[in-house]
């Protein structure tokens, strides 16, 4: 009788699923989840039958991706394939999930921002993530701060602030505040030499976290000095461990409820045939990259210093701007942080509206 009445149970569970989900979101070979811009719905597992991740759909431009924890191998567990959620956002794919053997669980990530509805993530050695639920619309919400914001520099040589005495080099950090109204503060912690990677390991960045408060700004420019392979203190690839030390920035920032925003490198002084030339291309690419797959803003300097420095020429440049082939003279420090302030005003930030 037990038998009979646990066969009959699991048969109406079944049914219900699949009214609720359809065949594939109950252990079929391509699960999916799916959710509206409020509700939450189950994902599922592949073919072994393990559960997937629900969907928190919040209405947005951007999509949320998070890991879930492997099961058994019984129960269709596997090294944590995730489901990637798209948000609504301005047909975003769903990031891509960890490699998963056979299914496990997985959370869907969470959509906030616009209009346009994301895709599925897709787990690279596992089952499918949910497709993102359709969001309710709007930009992306921003923490604002209670009182004045401060915005925190964590950069190199080419930001650092320097004493008059080493006029005429100048970083931009020290000139930033004056393309800024008094609503906004800066702070700049650049310092030069460092890395991405030899800022975090002295312990710079959580001397900033401390600090950093709701609605402050964690302003990260990195990839000069993380170049140098015969280096290892500063070294950093930038297809891999770049990203990874990146995204401690912004999950420093973010702990906090504080805003990262990524910023490119400056660039070199390289002049070749007519052209002045990127230097620092992958680390640019990769720094991209992080911004698009965590949804942190990015201002791309290095393209607006290089479309600059097209415009007024090579002598200008080396006269005026240039004082060695990397770093700044009084007048290269103010174009950098013009060019800073208008990468600013353009991503829309709590702050954009206090830029000069």
């Amino acid at each position: 009788m037990r038998r009979a009445w646990q066969a009959w149970t699991k048969t109406a569970a079944s049914f219900l699923c699949s009214l609720a989900l359809g065949l594939t979101a109950c252990g079929g070979s391509t699960p999916t989840g799916s959710a509206d811009g409020a509700g939450a719905a189950s994902g599922s597992g592949n073919a072994a039958a393990g559960t997937g991740g629900g969907i928190a759909g919040q209405g947005g431009s951007n999509s949320g991706s998070a890991s879930g924890g492997a099961g058994s191998p019984a129960a269709g567990g596997g090294a944590k394939p995730s489901g990637g959620g798209g948000g609504a956002g301005p047909a975003q794919a769903g990031a891509t999930g960890t490699a998963g053997t056979l299914g496990g669980s997985g959370a869907g990530g969470v959509g906030q921002g616009s209009s346009g509805a994301g895709s599925a993530g897709v787990s690279s050695g596992g089952a499918r993530g949910g497709a993102g639920g359709a969001g309710a619309g709007g930009a992306i919400e921003y923490p604002v701060s209670d009182g004045k914001p401060t915005v925190y520099l964590a950069a190199d040589s080419t930001v650092q602030t320097y004493s008059a005495s080493q006029a005429p080099q100048q970083g931009w950090g020290q000139r930033i505040q004056e393309f800024f109204t008094n609503d906004v503060t800066f702070v700049n912690k650049a310092i030069g030499g460092r890395s991405s990677k030899s800022f975090i390991d002295e312990g710079r960045l959580d001397e900033i976290e401390k600090l950093l408060k709701k609605g402050d700004y964690l302003f990260c420019q990195w990839g000069i000095n993380d170049r140098y392979m015969s280096d290892p203190a500063r070294y950093t690839n930038p297809a891999t461990t770049f990203r990874d030390y990146l995204k401690q920035y912004v999950d420093a920032a973010r702990s906090k409820n504080a805003i990262p925003v990524l910023v490119t490198p400056t660039p070199r002084l390289d002049y070749s045939n007519g052209v002045f030339m990127n230097d620092f291309a992958a680390y640019c690419d990769a720094i991209k990259a992080v911004g698009a797959e965590t949804h942190t803003p990015v201002i791309d300097l290095q393209t607006k210093a290089l479309a600059y420095y097209t415009s007024i020429g090579y002598e200008v440049v080396e006269r005026d701007i240039a004082l060695d082939v990397l770093h700044f003279k009084e007048k290269g420090a103010f174009e950098m942080a013009r060019l800073v302030a208008e990468g600013t005003r353009e991503l829309s930030l709590p702050i954009s509206p206090f830029v000069k």
